[in-house]
């Protein structure tokens, strides 16, 4: 009899220890599988946040260029110097911007600019686009610029997200800056 109770302890200790060692080996495997799982939508959470990073960082030199533009075009009204040439208010603001953005695609971007007169009319002015070339001139603003009178300049720019990906959505990054005219 007491042969047969050490018998059935020792079986009973070798299923508990069977039991435990199935065990082990079915929680490794769901251990990769929460991971292949999570795995992607970190790696989609992290991608979203650095393109969106890279477009509020592309907004703000957007943002810069442009100021720079309108202050440039308010600051030579009237002057005609070897280096700056205002007779065209529009394409010197067009070339200030590509000019500070210069790795940027000079094609994406598009111009409006307002100009107030001295009898306070205001004059509108937009870009036009053709083959991949944006033209944006005015030379009749060169005239209607006063001083103390407002210029506004918009420029937009046709922004593409998540440009490691084949597909890239497109969404236009627009900044408005304006001054007087001095």
């Amino acid at each position: 009899m007491k042969l047969e109770l050490g018998l059935r302890r020792r079986a009973n200790l070798l299923v508990c220890a069977a039991k435990r060692a199935l065990r082990r080996c079915g929680e490794e495997g769901s251990t990769m599988v929460e991971f292949a799982v999570t795995a992607p939508v970190l790696v989609m959470t992290l991608t979203g946040t650095c393109s969106c990073a890279l477009a509020f960082y592309s907004l703000q030199q957007l943002a810069n260029a442009t100021s720079n533009a309108v202050q440039t075009v308010a600051a030579y009204q009237g002057l005609n110097t070897g280096t700056i040439n205002d007779s065209d208010p529009c394409a010197l603001a067009a070339s200030t911007v590509t000019g500070t953005l210069s790795g940027w695609n000079a094609g994406s971007f598009s111009y409006s600019m307002v100009i107030t007169d001295s009898n306070g009319d205001t004059h509108p002015y937009s870009s036009t686009t053709s083959g991949g070339t944006t033209t944006f001139t005015c030379t009749a603003g060169s005239a209607e610029l006063a001083q103390n009178e407002p210029v506004t300049l918009t420029v937009t720019y046709s922004y593409s997200w998540l440009p490691i990906l084949s597909f890239t959505p497109k969404s236009p990054l627009t900044s408005a800056q304006g001054t007087l005219a001095q």
